[in-house]
């Protein structure tokens, strides 16, 4: 990272280089990202997020599983689909997080109640992966994110990320720029803590 104007720019080089380390970290979270877009393309909506809630937020996702309500889980799917729609033509490179932050706030905050911080951001990114960029506790630390991570917070670390990112080119092939972007943080902060334990 450099320097500019005392703003830490990310440069292309860097971005590239690290996002491309990710697999070696953990390489299974690649195929199970696949697997759950694929049981979501599928129509097997509920499904997928619980795969991705009890494979990448297991840490918490034990724990809220004492008393996860799936009925509920199930309602709040059916009560944000018409802001999901309103959003289904977004990008994180081109949005003004401002203009639907209402939206934003809505899904989050449903979610949030049933599957907490973590678990509310990956299901927003499942649902708009060219839209949201996910957080856990970590990333939330760097970032100086309380980790109770209100709904204001969420659209705030959005438009962090927008503001160091947004001046990427991204080809979004097999991974969109929100998935990269989370893959860059996710290096930073547990790629380290991997370097840590075996020091």
């Amino acid at each position: 990272m450099r320097s500019k104007r005392g703003v830490t720019e990310v440069t292309k080089e860097l971005f590239e280089k690290t996002v491309g380390t990710f697999e070696t970290l953990e390489p299974s979270r690649w195929q199970l990202y696949r697997r759950g877009l694929n049981l979501l393309e599928a129509g097997f909506e509920v499904e997928a997020y619980l795969l991705i809630l009890a494979t990448w937020n297991f840490a918490r996702f034990r724990y809220v599983m004492r008393t996860f309500k799936l009925d509920a889980f199930g309602e709040a799917i059916e009560k944000t689909k018409p802001s999901f729609e309103r959003l289904r033509d977004q990008s994180f490179a081109t949005v003004d997080f401002d203009s639907i932050a209402e939206d934003v706030k809505k899904i989050y905050t449903r979610f949030k109640s049933l599957a907490e911080q973590t678990g509310a951001a990956k299901i927003m990114h499942f649902k708009s992966p060219r839209l949201f960029v996910m957080w856990d506790t970590e990333i939330r630390k760097r970032y100086r994110i309380p980790n109770e991570g209100s709904a204001e917070d969420f659209l705030k670390f959005q438009k962090s990320m927008q503001s160091t990112f947004g001046h990427l080119t991204w080809i979004d092939g097999d991974k969109t720029l929100p998935k990269a972007i989370d893959e860059f943080n996710f290096c930073l902060v547990h790629g380290q803590q991997a370097e840590d334990d075996h020091a």
